[in-house]
């Protein structure tokens, strides 16, 4: 019907409208507190929680099993053992509900809730947890009474258990400290696989709500597989370190400390304090290692390369020290001990590959007056003096009558070039290494 002026009259719309809540609130006024109750004695009458709820014991009952990681609490490397809170999702479907839901007279009640204690549930556990095996936990006996199912007309049933939890884990700690681990958190069940079989539906228990942790980046996998005696559920909780922490506080000063070691050879031997310095740094480098070990993986199952790499500085050190002693030692040596044969081409060919010598010749120490030693010639020839100490020097090795000899401050001396070459080489090495780790962790950090 339309009015004059060709608009609609909407005067019926409201009367339809108005008819259509008047009998919404009437088709709701049933669903009442007394209501509620009778259909809870209903539906619970003669039901049996031992049995499936299947009016065909003989099929199985699809439970989805979802779960939904709050938080990591902790997780300790060396034990294996990652706590966590989490809340677990299970949903089955109940025929014995719905039949007797639609039979109720009841149908304008969609949703209800029961207490757990008197419903069917499956009955599931987590294989690899390290202190209960339940997934149904609870405060206190008032919190169980107060749990409950949440039933539809349509028979799906649903039940959220939250939980702190702690499952055991199987680590590896060879790339630490950038160790990744996988928490496995296994869900199956006692019942037998025709009963019970369990499915899951996300593929992630990370979400928005899961809280950061500050150690470890949390990612993870979800799968579900089939046996023929059970079923189970696993949800993967994948732990990666972060590594900034510990390249700052523990690679870093190692590879400073290690650095200013290898320069103990570059201190004078005449200043009489390159033994002090090495064995300072030495005894440095282990009291830093006392204060870190409580860090540093301890687990037998594999030994980290940074644990390697803490040794090899160790040692490193050490051989240092070692070093500077025996440079020492042969620097002061008695000059009436005769030098090997051997020992005499060895310092030769080093000081040549120095370019220590003035001239292509096997002596050194004939180069000097008696007043003179051979670490004065060599020190006349590093400083670039004059030609005049070079000719005679040519002059003296051109005499035939003259015979090669090499003391044992030539021998120091050559050693320890050799040593300055090593530390030098091994020096370089490390700053690439860091170089490379930084960059890596760069990379890894934006991915």
């Amino acid at each position: 019907m339309s009015s004059i002026t060709g608009k609609p009259n909407i005067v019926p719309i409201h009367i339809l409208l108005l008819v259509a809540n008047i009998m919404k609130i009437s088709g709701t006024a049933s669903s009442g507190y007394d209501d509620a109750q009778k259909l809870h004695a209903f539906l619970m009458t003669n039901y049996s929680k031992i049995l499936t709820p299947r009016f065909n014991q003989s099929e199985s009952v699809d439970v989805v099993l979802d779960l939904f990681l709050n938080s990591v609490i902790d997780f300790h490397p060396v034990s294996g053992i990652m706590t966590f809170s989490a809340a677990l999702s299970i949903k089955w479907r109940d025929e014995i509900v719905e039949s007797r839901w639609r039979n109720s007279g009841y149908d304008d009640i969609n949703v209800t809730r029961i207490g757990m204690h008197n419903v069917w549930l499956p009955k599931i556990y987590i294989r690899n947890i390290a202190n209960i095996a339940s997934v149904y936990q609870f405060l206190s006996t008032l919190d169980s009474e107060m749990s409950y199912v949440t039933y539809e007309r349509t028979g799906n049933a649903i039940l959220t258990c939250l939980a702190v939890l702690q499952t055991t884990c199987t680590t590896d700690v060879t790339y630490y400290p950038l160790d990744v681990h996988t928490c496995d958190i296994t869900v199956v069940t006692i019942d037998d696989y025709p009963a019970i079989k369990l499915q899951t539906t996300y593929v992630d228990v990370v979400n928005d709500y899961t809280y950061n942790n500050s150690e470890w980046t949390i990612t993870s996998v979800v799968t579900a597989s089939c046996y023929d005696i059970f079923s189970e559920v696993n949800f993967a909780v994948i732990l990666s370190r972060k590594p900034v922490f510990f390249v700052t506080n523990l690679v870093f000063p190692i590879m400073i400390i290690t650095v200013v070691n290898g320069l103990s050879f570059f201190v004078p031997i005449e200043s009489g304090e390159r033994l002090s310095f090495g064995t300072s740094l030495l005894l440095m480098f282990i009291v830093f290692l006392t204060t870190v070990i409580d860090v540093l993986p301890s687990t037998d199952n594999t030994l980290s390369y940074f644990n390697i790499f803490v040794f090899i500085e160790l040692n490193y050190s050490c051989l240092v020290v070692f070093g500077i002693i025996i440079t020492l030692f042969l620097y002061h040596r008695s000059t009436t001990k005769k030098v090997p044969n051997l020992l005499k081409r060895i310092t030769l060919f080093v000081l040549k590959r120095h370019k220590t010598l003035p001239i292509e010749i096997d002596t050194i120490s004939k180069l000097n007056t008696p007043n003179t030693n051979s670490t004065t010639m060599i020190d006349l020839y590093d400083q670039g003096h004059n030609k005049t100490n070079s000719e005679d020097q040519m002059e003296a090795v051109n005499d035939e009558d003259m015979k090669p000899r090499v003391n044992w401050r030539d021998v120091s001396i050559a050693l320890d070039k050799v040593f300055k070459t090593i530390t030098t080489f091994f020096t370089v090495c490390l700053a690439l290494v860091f170089i490379s780790f930084h960059i890596w962790i760069q990379i890894r950090t934006k991915g």
